[in-house]
C-alpha cells in the first residue's frame, strides 16, 4: 500500500531526491574515516571529524536558519548541496592523484558540516510547503527512514567502492548524488510561502531565539534531544564494546552499527501507523525515557545477541521521538521563522550528537565504556521522568 503522502508527486521527488542525496553524504563519511585511520592509524584523529562538525554546527547553525527565513529555500537547499559537491570533487581528485592528506579531509568535512547548517533548515522548512498541513508529520515519518537507510547504505557502498576502486570512487558517486538533488530540485512545484520582512540578520536569528524561549513545547522538546543525544551519545563507544566487551571484532562492530538503521525503520513505520493517536507527547516521553534505558544497560548485557537487540530498540525509539519532535517543531512556528527556529533544534539534533560522542569517550577512557554509558542513559532517563511529572506542555501535546 502505498502511504497517502507519496501520492504528491512534489514530496515523491523532494523523498527520492533527499534520499540518494544522504546515501552519497553518508558514504563519504565512511570513506573519510576509512582514510583518516589509513594514514594516520590514530583513533584520535578520527575523533577530530566529529568533533569539528559539533563546533560548526553550534557556531554556525543559527546562521543557516536567518538566511532560510530571508532567501528562497530551495535555492539555499541547492546552493547547500552545491558546496558540499565541491567538497567531494576535491577530495576525488586529490585521492586519484595520491595528494590526499588528513587536513584535506579535515577541510573539506568542515565545509560539508556548515553547508549541513544551511541545508538542514531549509529542507526541513520545505516540508509544509510540499505537503499538506494534515500530513506534515506522514511526510517526516517518511523521511526520518529515508535518513536511516542512507546510514545503513552508505557505508556499504563505499566499503563496495572502496574496495574495488578505491576511496576516490566514493567521493564521485557523492558527487553525482548531489548532483541528483539539486536538478531534482528545480522540477518540484513548491507552495507560495509567507512574504518575508527584509531586517538585518543579527535581529533575524535574535527573533528565531527569542521565539523559541517563548514556546514552551519547542524549547522543552529541544531540551529532551539535547538530553538524549549530548548524554546518551552510544554510538561513539560501539567500537570498544565490539572488541572488548564482546570480543567480537570488526564483524560484529559492523552488526552492532547497522542494527539501529534498522529499528529506526521500523520506529518510522510505527510512528506512521500511530499517526492518528492524539497523545503524542505521551509517546515521545515514552520512547525517550525507553531509549535512555536501553542506553543505559546496553554496556551490562551478558551476550552480544542481546546487545545486537538493544541498539536496534535504541533506533527504534530514537526515531519515533525524532520524528515527533521534528513535526512538532513545524507545525509550532509560523512560516515566516521556521528557518530559524529549525536552526535553533538543528544545534540540539546535529550538534547534541557531534559533541555527545566526544564528552562521552573521554568519561568513557576514565572509567569504562559500561560505567559511562549507564551514567549518560540515566540522566537521559532523570530529566524524561521529571518532564513526564512537571512538563505539562509536552505531556498534553496532541499533533
Amino acid at each position: 500500500m502505498i502511504p497517502p503522502v507519496f501520492r504528491y508527486g512534489g514530496f515523491r521527488l523532494f523523498w527520492f531526491g533527499i534520499a540518494f542525496s544522504a546515501i552519497g553524504t553518508q558514504a563519504t563519511a565512511a570513506a573519510n574515516l576509512w582514510q583518516i585511520q589509513d594514514i594516520t592509524d590514530s583513533t584520535l584523529a578520527v575523533g577530530v571529524v566529529s568533533l569539528l562538525q559539533g563546533i560548526a554546527v553550534v557556531f554556525i547553525g543559527p546562521l543557516g536558519g536567518g538566511l532560510a527565513d530571508r532567501w528562497d529555500r530551495r535555492r539555499l537547499l541547492q546552493a547547500a548541496q552545491a558546496s558540499s559537491l565541491l567538497s567531494s570533487v576535491l577530495l576525488a581528485a586529490l585521492t586519484f592523484t595520491h595528494h590526499i592528506a588528513p587536513l584535506w579531509i579535515y577541510g573539506a568535512g568542515t565545509v560539508v558540516a556548515v553547508a549541513a547548517t544551511f541545508d538542514g533548515p531549509a529542507r526541513q522548512s520545505l516540508v509544509p510547503a510540499v505537503v499538506p498541513r494534515e500530513h506534515v508529520v506522514d511526510a517526516f515519518a517518511l523521511l526520518i527512514p529515508a535518513q536511516q537507510i542512507a546510514r545503513f547504505a552508505g557505508p556499504a557502498i563505499a566499503g563496495i567502492l572502496i574496495a574495488l576502486w578505491g576511496a576516490g570512487a566514493v567521493y564521485t558517486f557523492d558527487v553525482v548524488s548531489y548532483v541528483a538533488l539539486i536538478v531534482t530540485l528545480a522540477f518540484i512545484g513548491f507552495e507560495k510561502m509567507e512574504p518575508r520582512v527584509p531586517q538585518p540578520l543579527t535581529h533575524a536569528v535574535i527573533e528565531g531565539f527569542q521565539y523559541v524561549r517563548g514556546r514552551p513545547l519547542i524549547w522543552q522538546l529541544i531540551a529532551l534531544d539535547i538530553s538524549a543525544t549530548f548524554f546518551a551519545a552510544y554510538r561513539v563507544l560501539l567500537p570498544a564494546l565490539a572488541r572488548d566487551v564482546f570480543a567480537v571484532g570488526a564483524a560484529g562492530y559492523g552488526i552492532l552499527s547497522a542494527a539501529p538503521a534498522v529499528g529506526a525503520i521500523f520506529g518510522s513505520g510505527t510512528v506512521y501507523r500511530l499517526r492518528a493517536m492524539r497523545r503524542k507527547g505521551v509517546l515521545v516521553l515514552a520512547s525517550t525515557a525507553a531509549y535512555a534505558l536501553g542506553a543505559a544497560v546496553l554496556g551490562y548485557v551478558p551476550a552480544f545477541a542481546v546487545a545486537v537487540g538493544i541498539t536496534a530498540a535504541l533506533g527504534f525509539f530514537d526515531a519515533i521521538a525524532q520524528t515527533i519532535r521534528q513535526a512538532a517543531v513545524q507545525l509550532d512556528t509560523p512560516d515566516r521563522l521556521r528557518g530559524r527556529v529549525t536552526s535553533v533544534y538543528q544545534m540540539a539534533s546535529r550538534g547534541g550528537p557531534a559533541l555527545g560522542q566526544a564528552q562521552l569517550g573521554a568519561v568513557a577512557a576514565a572509567i569504562g565504556p559500561a560505567p559511562a554509558l549507564a551514567i549518560g542513559g540515566g540522566l537521559c532517563l532523570l530529566y524524561s521522568a521529571w518532564l513526564a511529572l512537571t512538563g505539562t506542555t509536552v505531556r498534553r501535546y496532541e499533533g
